[in-house]
């Protein structure tokens, strides 16, 4: 069962794994809702460890880690 912030990156994004046992997230996100998720999940408790960027899709790819 998804989090609070599992459920905020599925709302944004069909492509979300998550570790519960590390408390992470995994989420591909579009360029335009990347600030909107970011933000909240900072407001979460969550750091984001990792990201990478496809220009071609217009994408990120993002790691978070609550802290």
């Amino acid at each position: 069962m998804p989090s609070v912030a599992g459920s905020l990156c599925e709302e944004f994004s069909d492509f979300v794994l998550y570790d519960h046992v590390n408390k992470s997230i995994l989420v591909n996100l579009e360029d335009e809702y990347f600030g909107i998720v970011f933000r909240e999940l900072k407001k979460l408790g969550y750091k984001m460890i990792f990201s990478t960027r496809n220009h071609k899709s217009n994408s990120i790819t993002c790691t978070f880690i609550k802290v």
